[in-house]
């Protein structure tokens, strides 16, 4: 970070990437003074790539996708990383022609998604009474947000987009706290790859959440 833009730059890697090929890699300027502004970083990437990509309408896929699988750096306290959010938005980018299930599965197994809607760790009932001996249940968010904002919604609908309604004239909801219940069974046991070299780490960080996640099955 000494003055001068030409000495400052972000590499991008790709998934599950153990080693960079100089000649491929993906590099782009930075043009800060300071670390503190790093947080800028994921802005220039985009804007660099977006801007001058000749796949413009995979681009624009991506980006509307994004917009429906949202993530917050403020909203999990990691704005300083560049990496972890370069390679979330690359899930939709690469699947921006493909079918939406490869999207949410992806997505699922995102550590920066889980941590979005807190169920990295997650652990069933049964695991904490055994362990602990207290009750606990499964977090609820992911399950609850995977069906109102990602996929089903809240209301049936008509094939041309209308609401579905019951014999009283009233609206059908699409799914039940009992089914958010359920659903946050299936939820556990995702937890965070173990961490390694060659990704974006700031030196006070331990956790990858760059690699998809692994399951605990006692969880």
């Amino acid at each position: 970070y000494e003055k001068g833009a030409s000495n400052r730059f972000v590499v991008c890697g790709s998934p599950g990437e153990v080693k960079n090929d100089p000649t491929k890699t993906n590099v782009f300027s930075v043009p800060y003074n300071n670390i503190f502004e790093q947080e800028l970083l994921k802005k220039d990437v985009w804007n660099m790539i977006v801007l001058k990509s000749e796949d413009q309408l995979r681009q624009r896929v991506a980006f509307a996708l994004s917009q429906i699988l949202v993530v917050s750096p403020k909203q999990i306290n990691e704005e300083d990383y560049t990496e972890i959010f370069c390679n979330y938005y690359d899930i939709f980018v690469r699947n921006a022609f493909g079918n939406y299930f490869d999207i949410l599965k992806e997505v699922s197994y995102s550590p920066v998604m889980a941590s979005m809607l807190s169920y990295l760790d997650s652990k069933s009932s049964a695991w904490v009474l055994q362990e602990t001996g207290s009750k606990s249940y499964p977090d609820e968010n992911f399950a609850r947000e995977v069906m109102q904002l990602f996929s089903i919604g809240l209301y049936k609908l008509n094939e041309d987009g209308t609401k579905k309604l019951d014999s009283s004239g009233s609206t059908i909801l699409s799914y039940s706290n009992s089914d958010i219940q359920n659903f946050a069974r299936a939820w556990t046991g995702f937890t965070a790859t173990s961490s390694r070299s060659n990704f974006e780490l700031l030196w006070w960080d331990w956790r990858n959440l760059l690699d998809p996640m692994n399951i605990r099955g006692e969880w």
